[in-house]
């Protein structure tokens, strides 16, 4: 398929963004609300003892990160606090949730605070620790209000935490930048995998954790790409995790695509630029954008990714987006590098489930993404869905991969199937 056809056709689909906001942030899912309700590169807080002072927090504001940090590695617990007040664990779910914060690292190098949700088995642990499950979610927007952890609405943790709580410590992230100060790099990998990977990091130091070292990734639409990333870079940020499975489910893998595509969606390229411009200091939005549209940036701040496309709908791009932007340096080459799937990352294998139908994320992310990864010796396999799109396939997708990554754990695994 020519440049020319892959931009058109994403542009059909982005211009239903808002069913990449929905897809696994909110659903009807009872058990997920009775759930929800309820330094240096390569080194983490794996060495910090079970037993490390911790207090439970019992202030106002969850997410006023302290001043200064605390110094530690990046993945330390800077506070947790339950989800129930009352200090119980869910009858149905037999787990205990948790707000958490904690220590992570921007790409720049400097330490920064991220939130998310976790949970916590009450069953006693075995002997080798506990299974882990950590989750990277789909868009939500960049403002701070937009962090999945304030809403605890979010699909995919309670469908993780119905299939698995009961045996696995799982960690949610909200993602660098959501909830906490600075700017969400949306779509930046590095930044994602960290998030992804420290979160559960973190969790592992919540009372009565005891977690064991093998782990699975997972993650749909905007998490799709961000498990894939977190794949990636595991092995360097959390080598003393054993990653033995990772789903992305309508990976926004074609950051390229994507990017092409921005021109054409205001609200939406909003959201990249601003990103971008986060974590890239030599991405100037100016070069991206309009004076017009330079003026109008800091509307990603306030209201979150539906709020933000409506808000932008009755305007022509043309007039905020530069036409040439994604075509510029160093535009061009940061979208090319935060393709995801590009190098093989570990021997466990991948799982990518993508509905034929997905007006959002088109099937052809998912197309390339195989060709590529299979061209690295990367075991996957790619199960294509009949019917859904983009939202209602999250659903199916997730309950697959849950019965997936339980296999994955189990004492004699069955042999991972290879679409290559």
């Amino acid at each position: 398929m020519s440049n020319t056809r892959l931009v058109r056709a994403v542009l059909v689909g982005l211009v239903a963004v808002l069913g990449v906001s929905a897809c696994s942030e909110s659903g009807s899912d009872s058990r997920a609300s009775s759930t929800v309700q309820s330094t240096t590169q390569g080194e983490s807080s794996a060495s910090i003892p079970a037993d490390s002072p911790l207090a439970e927090f019992t202030g106002d504001d969850f997410y006023a990160v302290p001043e200064p940090l605390p110094t530690g590695a990046h993945g330390q617990l800077i506070r947790y606090e339950p989800l129930d007040r009352s200090g119980n664990a869910d009858p149905a779910l037999e787990a205990m949730g948790y707000r958490i914060m904690y220590l992570s690292e921007s790409l720049a190098g400097v330490p920064i605070a991220v939130t998310g949700v976790a949970s916590v088995p009450i069953a006693e642990a075995p002997k080798d620790g506990r299974p882990l499950a950590t989750l990277a979610h789909g868009t939500t927007g960049i403002a701070d209000e937009c962090a999945p952890s304030k809403e605890l609405t979010r699909l995919d943790m309670g469908l993780a935490i119905a299939a698995l709580g009961a045996e696995f410590v799982i960690a949610g992230t909200d993602y660098e930048g959501l909830g906490t100060p600075g700017r969400h790099p949306y779509l930046v990998g590095e930044s994602e995998g960290r998030s992804t990977m420290d979160a559960i990091v973190a969790a592992g130091q919540l009372p009565d954790a005891d977690p064991g070292k093998r782990v699975a990734i997972l993650g749909y639409s905007q998490g799709g790409h961000g498990a894939l990333w977190a794949s990636q870079v595991a092995a360097d940020w959390t080598p003393e995790l054993q990653v033995v499975g990772t789903f992305a489910g309508a990976p926004a893998s074609e950051t390229d695509v994507v990017f092409a595509a921005a021109p054409s969606l205001a609200g939406f390229a909003y959201m990249l630029v601003a990103g971008y411009a986060a974590a890239y200091p030599q991405a100037d939005p100016a070069l991206f954008l309009t004076e017009l549209g330079l003026s109008r940036l800091d509307e990603v701040d306030t209201g979150c990714a539906g709020e933000l496309i409506a808000g932008f709908s009755g305007t022509n791009p043309a007039e905020l987006v530069r036409p040439e932007g994604p075509a510029t340096e160093p535009w061009k080459s940061l979208a090319a590098e935060n393709i995801a799937g590009s190098e093989k990352t570990n021997d466990a294998p991948t799982l990518i489930i993508h509905s034929q139908k997905d007006e959002t994320v088109p099937i052809f992310f998912s197309e390339r993404l195989l060709s590529r990864m299979c061209a690295n010796g990367q075991v996957v396999e790619r199960r294509v869905l009949p019917e859904g799109g983009h939202g209602a396939a999250a659903l199916p997708a997730y309950q697959q991969a849950l019965t997936w990554v339980q296999e994955r754990f189990a004492a004699d695994p069955p042999a991972p199937v290879n679409s290559c």
